[in-house]
């Protein structure tokens, strides 16, 4: 699988988990002031994808922490939890009919959350960037402002997950990827 990695080559990290990088490609939105927005989510939808390899490698996508007070989903719901809303937003920003959160649509074909691999997973995560790119790539200042709660919703939803992430790799006795400790001084 190929990642888009803001560093542009392979680390020994990738190379342990098995996933390759390759350079950022320019960007040319039309709104300035989105593209320097969709360009920080894009380094954190990489952080999510290099996360999701390691949760893999490591085996922990069943791990769910335990509570006497709450219930807790696994890590693997977390990544199925983004799969699942960023497409539900991409259908909001196209007016599609079928708007539902919690499902995927593919081949005109919903399918619930729970249902998506982590094969499945990894292919939509990394996919998203290159759709939501051409979506939003295009939009001039007043159409930005017309969609700006969806495209922020989007891009909060992804550093909320992370948050979730960031603790259940932690109780699960696994580290999360270096640049991510390095950026947010973990």
């Amino acid at each position: 699988m190929n990642i888009i990695c803001w560093h542009g080559f392979k680390s020994s990290l990738a190379e342990e988990v098995g996933w390759y990088t390759r350079v950022m490609a320019k960007l040319e939105f039309e709104n300035k002031a989105l593209e320097r927005l969709f360009r920080s989510w894009k380094w954190s939808r990489n952080n999510t994808l290099q996360m999701l390899e390691i949760a893999i490698a490591a085996d922990i996508l069943d791990y769910a922490p335990a509570s006497k007070e709450f219930s807790f989903q696994p890590i693997l719901h977390q990544f199925q939890c983004l799969v699942t809303t960023t497409d539900t937003y991409c259908r909001q920003l196209t007016n599609a009919a079928n708007q539902s959160f919690g499902v995927l649509i593919r081949d005109g074909k919903v399918v619930n959350k729970h249902e998506i691999t982590d094969t499945d997973v990894s292919e939509r995560l990394a996919s998203q960037i290159t759709e939501l790119e051409q979506l939003v790539g295009s939009y001039d200042d007043q159409r930005f402002a017309e969609n700006a709660k969806s495209i922020q919703a989007i891009f909060n939803h992804e550093y909320l997950h992370h948050g979730q992430l960031l603790v259940m790799f932690r109780e699960a006795g696994v580290d999360v990827p270096e640049r991510f400790k390095k950026a947010f001084a973990l």
